[in-house]
């Protein structure tokens, strides 16, 4: 068919998820299908080579840079909140690496009355979304559209700190995201060929087809609900106003931020934060823009001797061209680096049933400077020590009923002790990998937090202070059963007729590790949920 003025759905927002679904429901040639995001185009060296992500970050162009309510809990600081102003959305700007958090995590989902939302249901999905050059068929999938790939660059640093991990008795895992999701191995990145390959490359990339059509830089304001139905969007481009129906339905795609802002401003949400803003009711949905979560993480830095790092290359001039020409002409190397080189997945204590903490270690290291993150001048490695799993809450709320306001967005990331408690044990088992003896040819000394720091409570004090958010927001369109839930298991929004959330907004409960692949599986499920149901219509 032919793409119509008014298309039989429309898909807003084209981040990680927006573009899955809208290709999954236009692949067919039976839908017209309209993707609407209010981004720019992803054409810039900075969101293709993969070391150009420190550098597409602070761009207003490419990244929405929300700020957050002062957070009581880590000395009332306020956090930029990410999300992807470019087509692919946080997959063009994110740290590339490919996680699929635990079994357990999916289980857990389905255990809370989500039916088909078990690990065994959303492998098929995994598999289906990837073309991964690691791991075993029968769990990994070899001719979807996301490629994977181990990170394509070898570092002795990067090796020994593996052996070290392994040495104080963390499993080698050669495949974190295959039949186990726990040990140490190499990082697994969202990369083809060297290049970072986001959803938009993935699956809209040379994609011609007539029954769709991608609009950027339009905002959307409202979807269209008539009658407890939705029939439709409003928004906005380069300042001129639209209005498009859809007939078959809408799908909200724009993020665990921007997708419960969108839910209010169409009148859907609690009607007392409704009415303060003066928004009319549509349909009362008291759990929109709650139950929002984030991973937590304790930077750590180790400086290093007898050994080059990726930041001492960068401060060489010869030894950055080499990196440069390594990369131009076979796409490994430093400039194919994503945020992390290996990863451990691990419990930090004995009676916790699945990994509860991220140890994410990568051959170079910053320093914060009022221009920014600067490669260190001296030789050091970093880690990134994350909570796999937090009891902290926070919320989104409507600034005013204006679409161009951003979002209050509320969160005590350390309010629970127990977060706490279970970052300190994760930055001691770091503690140890670094006392190993595979690292003892390179450690000199522990940069930060620093050795001097040994009681609970300093260190504790020192997490509070200095503990960051890992950039994996979720939670705010929750799936599920109960009176906070938002979407039901097929992640239609509750009470309202054709429309639908699917994003990492609708996770009930964050899942281990980066959550970027979580999201494509997703997506990849609703495409197929949305068919099932409209297929008749």
């Amino acid at each position: 068919m032919s793409f119509s003025e008014d298309p039989d759905f429309i898909v807003v927002g084209g981040g990680t998820a927006g573009c899955v679904i809208a290709s999954r429901l236009s692949e067919c040639g039976r839908y017209g299908v309209l993707l609407l995001d209010a981004g720019r185009d992803d054409k810039h060296l900075f969101t293709r080579v993969p070391a150009g992500q420190m550098k597409a970050f602070p761009r207003r162009d490419m990244n929405w840079l929300y700020m957050s309510e002062p957070d009581s809990s880590r000395d009332n600081r306020s956090d930029i909140w990410p999300a992807g102003k470019v087509i692919g959305g946080g997959s063009a700007i994110n740290g590339m690496m490919f996680v699929r958090g635990h079994a357990s995590d999916y289980d857990g989902w389905a255990a809370l009355g989500n039916d088909g939302w078990s690990y065994r249901d959303l492998l098929h999905y995994f598999k289906k979304s990837e073309n991964s050059d690691v791991g075993d068929p029968e769990f990994r999938g070899k001719q979807g559209p996301q490629s994977v790939s181990r990170v394509r660059i070898d570092h002795p640093l990067t090796d020994a700190f593996i052996k070290a991990a392994t040495e104080v008795g963390v499993p080698f895992n050669p495949d974190l995201n295959g039949s186990s999701q726990e040990g140490v191995g190499y990082c697994q990145a969202s990369q083809r060929w060297g290049w970072r390959c986001s959803t938009a490359v993935a699956y809209l990339q040379g994609v011609r087809r007539k029954n769709l059509r991608v609009q950027l830089g339009a905002q959307v304001s409202q979807v269209l609900i008539e009658e407890g139905r939705a029939v439709g969007a409003r928004y906005t481009v380069k300042g001129e106003r639209y209005e498009v129906r859809a007939r078959r339905g809408v799908v909200v795609c724009a993020g665990a931020i921007a997708s419960p802002k969108l839910l209010m401003l169409s009148g859907v949400g609690d009607p007392e934060q409704l009415a303060a803003q003066g928004i009319e009711l549509r349909h009362p949905l008291v759990g929109v823009g709650k139950n929002l979560q984030e991973h937590p993480v304790l930077g750590m830095s180790f400086h290093v001797q007898n050994s080059r790092t990726l930041t001492s290359d960068l401060n060489n001039p010869f030894r950055s061209l080499v990196h440069g020409l390594n990369y131009l002409f076979t796409g490994r190397g430093a400039l194919a680096t994503c945020i992390g080189h290996a990863q451990a997945l691990v419990r930090t204590r004995e009676g916790i049933e699945a990994p509860n903490a991220q140890i994410i270690f990568a051959p170079l290291s910053y320093e914060l400077t009022e221009q920014g993150p600067k490669p260190y001048r001296r030789p050091a490695v970093g880690v990134g020590v994350g909570l796999c799993r937090t009891k902290s809450r926070g919320q989104i709320r409507l600034r005013s009923a204006s679409p161009d306001d951003p979002p209050i967005i509320e969160l005590e990331l350390l309010s629970e002790e127990e977060d706490v408690i279970q970052l300190r044990e994760a930055a001691t088992m770091t503690r140890a990998i670094f006392a190993a003896p595979a690292l003892a040819p390179y450690f000199l000394d522990e940069r930060s937090p620093g050795a001097e720091l040994i009681q609970d409570a300093e260190i504790d004090d020192y997490i509070r202070a200095n503990s960051r958010l890992m950039y994996h927001a979720c939670g705010t369109c929750k799936m599920g059963v109960d009176d906070q839930a938002v979407v039901d298991p097929s992640l239609r929004v509750k009470g309202v007729d054709r429309l639908w959330v699917a994003d990492a907004a609708i996770f009930p409960t964050i899942p281990a590790g980066n959550i970027n692949a979580s999201c494509i599986a997703v997506a990849e499920k609703a495409a197929d949920l949305i068919r099932r149901e409209t297929k008749q219509l």
